[in-house]
């Protein structure tokens, strides 16, 4: 990894925020009271386009003044419009952060940017607020370099003089020795296979910035050791060197592999540039052939319409054989193989969803389910996540339509037809679940919707930590599997709640005054059993008990419907954002509890009849029947109030048409819900 990425990485994570409780900043602001990084920043911006910078009005350079910046940060300029989706960055050279802080005495040239430290965020020295420096970036220890550089005059000026250089240097090549000036001297000098590269990307500006010695020398070393010459060869001709990779180019290769993220316009170059003669040494080493490749899967997988099932596993499992070593290319790692992604998880879905499986009880059923079957339902999740457009989403839900939609009705129908003989297993053990909450100080941490695959994700993120312990069990779901009646149940209030019998909504009662339990009423009731209800971004007594939500999946599947799955990264990206904080602050447990999980079909909900005489409160998947009427579907009891009888939705398909997402029924994805119990290392 270059020096630029961790740079890269470091900026863009300063504007990282909690979306639940907090807006996204308007810009990062880095300033630069000594102009230190200045003079790499044409490079920087090269890698950061969303970098705009104060100064001169230079808009073909997105440099200009403090008012013009804040209009380009507001979108109104079409002379330089940000790319979406990235925080701007507003790079500030002559001003220091105790500059903008000071508002009323700032000079008048940044005061119009004065106000964006209240609306953005800085990009500073940590704990101690302060600008940056060169040599603290590559010193400290908090950002990973940790690098040994000598202090003397000399190298720090040495350091600032190559700057542009040294970004591009992977850092591997610096660490374990005390840098010196002539350390940094011989990184502009003594590495022609950066400078290929680095010419290769950019030839016009590298002819003009190296002219004079460096560049006689740079022409010297390409004609003497790497076969070509600079000033009269076609770039495309080099390139089919830098593919074919033999002799002196297997190290430029092998560089290109670990910089590539870096040298956008060599990769837009090598996407014309095709494998000369039959024979080919390294087809791995062409992005022409990983294209093609790619166009045969996105006809693969596009041209589903009336074929079979069968037809199409076997098309899918055929295809990944031949193409899936490509997976060992550079270009999936770059992004530039997003059908071979889709496939993978195509491939994943056949695979675990082969046999409808079955078992010889409920509980049966649900440990072959933790154990395997949820991976079926993430497949098919992480899938339809990667869709890049409508045309791909449409094609990938008939494609998970044919293959999946039907395993996942009929292992509902396994599963209903169980409990209707022997019974829901949940009631007892949601009851049991809620008492353990008071075995020891910690923080219980509700995130509405979590369901079995997408806790699997999370604790995925949560591990990466090498500090720290994650275990995951699962638990049923109170019924029916709807927040009203579910979240009530696992909260540590539980055995004050009742059901009213003539209740039409699903929600339990506060058992002493049988007033509808509600959000006011969970905060003051935790408060009366001494439990903190943590709000925002608080993080409370960290020797008591704490009560915490954040991460509402339920409400993006309602919202966003078949696009729900590009959605969840970004809110379990949220939740571990929230107890990173929990556990910086203090608390050393925390139990992560969810009340249902959900149906997410690629074709939609099939629709399912209930006569509007039978039923009130008709929700997607359930209904409350209504007293003294008999109904020959599947009915579950309340688990409130077991006198009140709940009708449930039979296999996947819902009361109501139009759903691509909904959850009140019973199902394993709806009903087994997961746990995950986080201790703090020491």
């Amino acid at each position: 990894m270059m020096i630029i990425e961790i740079l890269k990485q470091q900026l863009r994570q300063s504007a990282h925020h909690n979306g639940s409780v907090q807006a996204a900043p308007a810009a990062i602001l880095w300033t630069d009271g000594e102009r230190q990084w200045q003079s790499a920043m044409p490079f920087i911006k090269q890698q950061l386009p969303e970098v705009i910078e104060l100064g001169e009005y230079k808009p073909e350079e997105r440099i200009g003044p403090a008012i013009w910046l804040k209009c380009v940060v507001a979108g109104l300029l079409e002379e330089c419009q940000l790319p979406g989706g990235l925080t701007p960055i507003i790079y500030l050279p002559g001003v220091s952060r105790k500059d903008l802080r000071a508002i009323e005495s700032c000079p008048e040239f940044i005061k119009p940017l004065a106000e964006l430290q209240y609306r953005g965020c800085w990009w500073t020295y940590p704990n101690l607020n302060r600008d940056w420096t060169v040599g603290a970036f590559l010193t400290n220890s908090h950002i990973g370099l940790e690098l040994d550089i000598a202090k003397d005059k000399q190298t720090q000026e040495s350091l600032l003089t190559v700057l542009p250089d040294l970004l591009e240097t992977p850092v591997s090549n610096l660490q374990g020795k005390k840098l010196e000036a002539s350390d940094f001297i011989s990184i502009v000098l003594n590495d022609p296979v950066k400078d290929i590269l680095g010419w290769l990307n950019q030839p016009e500006e590298k002819a003009v910035s190296w002219k004079g010695s460096k560049w006689d020398v740079f022409v010297q070393s390409c004609r003497a050791h790497y076969g070509f010459n600079p000033l009269r060869e076609d770039i495309s001709d080099i390139l089919q060197l830098l593919c074919l990779a033999e002799g002196e180019w297997q190290d430029v290769w092998q560089r290109f592999e670990e910089t590539a993220t870096n040298l956008p316009n060599i990769i837009e170059r090598l996407k014309s540039v095709q494998p000369d003669g039959l024979a080919m040494v390294h087809p791995e080493h062409y992005l022409t052939e990983n294209m093609r490749d790619e166009g045969q899967l996105e006809s693969v997988i596009l041209q589903v319409d009336g074929q079979s099932s069968d037809t199409i596993k076997q098309a899918l499992i055929g295809v990944w054989q031949q193409q899936q070593s490509r997976k060992e290319w550079l270009w999936f790692s770059l992004g530039l193989s997003p059908w071979l992604e889709i496939l993978e998880e195509l491939v994943a879905v056949v695979e675990h969803t082969q046999v409808a499986f079955t078992g010889a009880d409920p509980q049966g059923m649900a440990v072959m389910y933790a154990e395997r079957f949820w991976k079926a339902d993430s497949a098919v999740i992480k899938a339809m996540s990667k869709a890049r457009h409508i045309q791909h989403e449409e094609a990938l839900a008939t494609l998970l339509g044919v293959i999946y939609t039907p395993w996942l009705e009929e292992t509902t129908l396994n599963f209903q037809k169980l409990v209707e003989q022997q019974g829901y297993p949940g009631d007892n053990q949601v009851r049991s679940g809620v008492g353990q909450y008071h075995l020891g100080g910690q923080v219980v941490f509700f995130v509405d919707g979590l369901r079995l695959d997408t806790a699997h994700w999370l604790q995925d993120k949560l591990t990466k930590h090498e500090n720290r312990q994650v275990a995951l069990s699962t638990k049923w779901s109170a019924l029916p599997s709807l927040t009203a009646t579910a979240k009530a149940a696992v909260t540590p209030v539980a055995d004050l709640l009742t059901g009213m019998l003539d209740n039409d909504d699903f929600k339990p009662a506060v058992a002493s005054s049988m007033a509808e339990f509600s959000s006011h009423q969970l905060k003051r009731m935790l408060g009366n059993v001494g439990w903190q209800y943590l709000d925002g971004l608080e993080t409370g007594d960290v020797s008591g008990y704490a009560w915490v939500q954040t991460g509402d999946l339920d409400h993006l599947g309602h919202d966003h419907q078949r696009k729900m799955p590009q959605y969840i990264d970004s809110v379990l990206n949220d939740v571990v954002a929230r107890i990173e904080g929990l556990l910086e602050a203090g608390w050393r447990q925390i139990k992560i509890v969810t009340d249902h999980g959900w149906l997410w079909v690629p074709d939609g909900l099939p629709k399912g009849n209930l006569h509007k005489a039978l039923g009130k409160n008709r929700q997607r998947r359930c209904a409350i029947l209504k007293d003294n009427v008999t109904h020959d579907g599947l009915v579950m009891p309340w688990y409130w109030n077991p006198s009140v009888n709940i009708a449930m939705a039979p296999g996947i398909s819902a009361y109501v048409t139009g759903d691509y997402y909904n959850h009140g029924g019973l199902s394993l994805q709806e009903c087994l819900t997961p746990v995950l119990d986080i201790k703090k290392g020491e």
